[in-house]
């Protein structure tokens, strides 16, 4: 289909518009940088690890939700490594891919779809770890409706008219629930979708602002406990285990200079990611004192085991870019194996993505930390 404001069939031209912002992003962060990409020299000669002389990664850290390099911080697991964290504040994540093509960010934390479009795109990046992973109990995100609604899984063409709340477009909040409403009949050309600092979205929803809310952890767990909204359904309702990846992403240039570092950098974060999944009362603990939120409403993603990548969650993302209508030509002629391996990660048997999560059962790090 066309859009109506051009003959360039809007597929392409978001595209375009997506690279324009994306290396606008780039220039405007590493403006603002008090450091740029200082431990990359010019050349690529590899540099041995040391813990006497770390390197150190830039890492966007969201102070209202704690990531596992936040966490693995209160361990102290990065003092005596020989690569250590530099946090730059929040970055919106659609920014983020464009930054590690930089190198003004060093790793990152997005949706695979968003690394997927920009190593389409000419990035250099690579996935080197899977992160979070959907069950029913530890969704990746949730949908909230005001407490009269009857909004819920059966009947999605009613949000034909109304207004959906998300924080960002182009991840998983605009794509995963725009592949439900496909699957389901409705015509998503007539939802409005509405972008919103997650944290002002309930106050939008109670108020008739949105019709639909799109909630991430820990955030969604606040909002289970308040009476005036309720869940309609989760992103487990649509693509059960598979749709919730959001893997670590790397700058190439980093890891090829630094292999052994961003190793010992997958190991700790797999170490604190299988510990939260065994401790889920004490990780609680942690983000409670971090955001300041009480800790009954606190809820936490379940993350892959060993963080561990495999081609059912990664390959997923194909499949639901064809049926939204966003897969580029591009796009479609990249693998998995193109974008992500398993190279960096201590526990993986070889470089090669396993099939599925299915093959990643035992826990290959002590439990406890």
């Amino acid at each position: 289909m066309l859009d109506s404001r051009s003959k360039i069939p809007s597929r392409f031209r978001r595209g375009a518009v997506t690279l324009i912002a994306v290396a606008f992003a780039a220039t405007t962060f590493a403006g603002c940088s008090s450091g740029g990409s200082s431990d990359l020299a010019q050349d690529d000669t590899v540099v041995p690890a040391d813990p006497n002389n770390p390197v150190h990664f830039k890492w966007s850290e969201d102070p209202k939700a704690p990531s596992l390099v936040k966490i693995a911080d209160e361990f102290g697991l990065w003092d005596k490594a020989s690569i250590r964290p530099e946090y730059v504040g929040a970055v919106d994540s659609g920014q983020l891919p464009a930054l590690l093509g930089t190198g003004d960010i060093t790793f990152a934390s997005f949706m695979f779809n968003r690394s997927l479009s920009a190593v389409a795109a000419g990035v250099d990046l690579k996935v080197i770890a899977s992160r979070t992973y959907t069950t029913k109990d530890e969704p990746h995100m949730e949908y909230f409706v005001r407490k009269d609604s009857d909004l819920d899984e059966t009947n999605l063409k009613q949000l034909e008219g109304k207004t959906v709340g998300l924080a960002s477009l182009k991840g998983c909040a605009e794509f995963i629930l725009k592949d439900y409403l496909v699957k389901n009949g409705v015509d998503i050309g007539k939802v409005k979708f509405l972008t919103q600092s997650e944290s002002l979205l309930p106050q939008s929803l109670q108020q008739g602002g949105v019709d639909l809310a799109v909630i991430h952890p820990p955030l969604n767990g606040v909002l289970r406990t308040d009476p005036d909204v309720k869940v309609a359904f989760s992103d487990f309702n649509n693509s059960g285990n598979d749709g919730g990846l959001a893997p670590i992403s790397a700058s190439g240039k980093f890891i090829r200079k630094y292999p052994e570092q961003t190793r010992e950098f997958i190991g700790i974060l797999a170490k604190v990611a299988n510990w939260g999944n065994a401790h889920p009362e004490e990780y609680r603990d942690i983000v409670a004192k971090l955001t300041g939120l009480p800790k009954e409403q606190i809820t936490k993603y379940y993350y892959a085991n060993n963080l561990i990548l495999d081609k059912e969650q990664t390959g997923f993302w194909w499949g639901l870019a064809e049926r939204v209508g966003t897969l580029t030509p591009e796009e479609s002629k990249l693998k998995p194996e193109d974008i992500a391996t398993n190279e960096f990660n201590p526990y993986a048997k070889s470089p090669a993505l396993i099939d599925s999560q299915a093959d990643n059962t035992e826990i290959l790090t002590d439990g406890e930390i």
